[in-house]
């Protein structure tokens, strides 16, 4: 943060100054006692299993300059004899996206692109901010923190010399998006496409789409829209929109499309069209979602004013974001794929599907966990998934990690299937699975850790290398 003071903070928080210094500088806030920088501004948020104001005196104990509050039961003269500045709010959650939204004020110079959509997020924000790098400082979220609290957190890192923003924006609630663009204030904005997630609480996919399209108004009235021209729900509404819109899709109705497509490579190779002009990309992340991943992408920069060859250099040196589409070679040439960021039915349905394109003429080894959120139909789904593995030849082998993936065992019919209670017995009877011609494909809801088998297999592949 930048040009920031206390007495800001409170105006823009509609605070009590209770104690300290008003023209204290605002450096950094933090909400994580762990991790919390000295002389940062802690803000004690309650969330649903941990309350901050429970670490306080931790806080305290790391040096930070403020702290930010709203419990009155706080006896901070118990807590320490010297005190940092202290703040007080109605609500520290709310405040913290106060503090957000009059901070991203002070950058009115800044492209701002919000990204959403059920899948592909993440890896499209990433090759977002790859492209706009290019040009200028780009501020983009990481991990997981397109909520709003880690929305906010990402805002408090603007400088007067950050050029654009690739922020990603989540939901898991009615309202939420709105809330994030208020925030966020975006010049442009991407859905990337409309799927089964957060089912628990939308309950239908045209509910995801009514939540998602509330990004729409927030964009600003001289910017524009990126939207999936294939995506059977986003397609319903495109003429409706009143903003200027730039689609995005694999067939030439699109504005931005693409063709000559080589999935079966290191690198997938393939040309964007944009009009009349043309460019061949390269790409080293698998799968034809990452081509549309990658269309999305290359509309908000060309809309930026972006050259299409200033977008393939961009496109080229993006990274692939771990847990999605992470590749390992194991020592005996098998392919480990570790795909455990997040599970959906459209996501989980897509990556199965993708993997014979990018690894043709290999025998296919799923490692699945639990789709979370589903709500009254989480079964019904699960068990689609088994019937649609189950029509698949080159899946062998199917390992399952959770209770809803019952479902899918039922289903798997002419496949080798074996459901574990435990990680370490599933790594293990998979390690005695792998040959050179496999590829191992680990995927599951973030809060299933499937990650943790990704890792325990690489480590059991590098002991073997070692005392061989």
């Amino acid at each position: 943060m930048e040009n920031f003071y206390l007495k800001d903070l409170i105006k823009a928080v509609d605070g009590s100054f209770v104690m300290g210094n008003k023209l204290l500088p605002v450096n950094e806030v933090g909400i994580d006692t762990r991790t919390i920088k000295q002389n940062s501004v802690f803000f004690a948020i309650k969330g649903k299993s941990l309350d901050g104001h429970d670490y306080i005196k931790d806080a305290i104990e790391k040096k930070v300059s403020a702290i930010v509050y709203s419990r009155d039961d706080i006896n901070f003269n118990n807590l320490a004899k010297t005190l940092p500045s202290l703040v007080k709010v109605s609500n520290t959650s709310v405040a913290l996206e106060q503090l957000a939204t009059a901070y991203r004020k002070k950058f009115n110079m800044l492209k701002m692109v919000a990204v959403t959509g059920s899948n592909g997020k993440t890896t499209t924000k990433e090759m977002l901010a790859s492209i706009l790098n290019q040009k200028g400082k780009t501020l983009s979220n990481q991990g997981n923190f397109n909520n709003r609290i880690g929305v906010p957190l990402t805002l408090f890192n603007l400088t007067s010399d950050t050029k654009y923003a690739a922020i990603e924006i989540g939901t898991s609630e009615f309202g939420e998006i709105k809330a994030l663009i208020d925030i966020t204030n975006p010049y442009c904005g991407i859905i990337t496409n409309i799927g089964k997630t957060h089912l628990e609480f939308f309950k239908t996919p045209e509910n995801v789409l009514k939540e998602k399209i509330t990004l729409i108004d927030g964009i600003s009235n001289t910017g524009f829209v990126v939207l999936n021209n294939d995506d059977i729900y986003i397609k319903t509404i495109i003429s409706q929109v009143k903003k200027k819109v730039i689609t995005f899709g694999l067939n030439t109705y699109a504005d931005v499309y693409a063709s000559n497509i080589k999935l079966n490579l290191d690198k997938q190779i393939f040309d964007i069209h944009i009009g009349s002009k043309k460019e061949t990309v390269a790409i080293s992340m698998k799968g034809l979602h990452n081509i549309l991943n990658s269309l999305a992408a290359t509309a908000v920069a060309y809309g930026l004013g972006f050259s299409l060859c200033e977008i393939k250099d961009g496109l080229s040196k993006c990274i692939p974001p771990k847990m999605r589409m992470q590749e390992y070679i194991l020592n005996s040439g098998a392919i480990l794929i570790n795909d455990a960021y997040n599970a959906n039915p459209t996501s989980m349905r897509e990556s199965i599907k993708n993997l014979a394109q990018a690894y043709p003429n290999k025998d296919v080894i799923l490692i699945l966990g639990d789709m979370l959120e589903l709500g009254k139909k989480a079964c019904q789904y699960h068990a689609e998934i088994g019937r649609y593995i189950n029509s698949l030849p080159y899946v062998k082998s199917v390992f399952l990690f959770g209770k809803l993936v019952r479902y899918i065992q039922k289903e798997l019919i002419d496949k080798k299937t074996e459901h574990f209670d435990t990680k370490i017995n599933l790594c293990k009877q998979v390690t005695n699975e792998i040959k050179e011609n496999s590829v191992i494909f680990i995927k599951g809801s973030r809060g299933m850790k499937l990650d943790t088998v990704f890792n325990d297999i690489i480590t059991e592949d590098k002991i073997k290398r070692e005392t061989k």
